[in-house]
């Protein structure tokens, strides 16, 4: 009889917002982003969705990109979202803090 271990069944989570490099992780570079601006979340998430047309995100997963690591909301973003954040906030003046 062989002996197999089992893992219990949990959902797929992906990495946490501790990056393995150093620097901050995308989530906390888009958050710092969004608290440069200013702006109301709903208005940001209008900012970042401009130009993605059918892929723009909803307001559930904004509320994800932006949810601090570790609560239920937390979604991870990808470094091309990042960066068309970042694109996106510049086109209105607003640039991250340089850490």
């Amino acid at each position: 009889m062989l002996a197999t271990a089992e893992r219990p069944a949990t959902l797929a989570r992906p990495a946490s917002d501790t990056p393995a490099e150093e620097g901050p992780s995308p989530n906390s570079q888009l958050r710092e982003l969004v608290a440069a601006s200013a702006l109301t979340p709903a208005v940001a998430m209008t900012i970042f969705n401009r130009q993605l047309g059918s892929a723009a995100c909803s307001e559930t997963e904004w509320r994800g990109f932006t949810a601090e690591p570790g609560s239920e909301r937390y979604r991870p973003i990808s470094a091309e979202q990042l960066a068309h954040a970042i694109a996106q906030f510049a086109r209105i003046g607003v640039h991250r803090a340089q850490a």
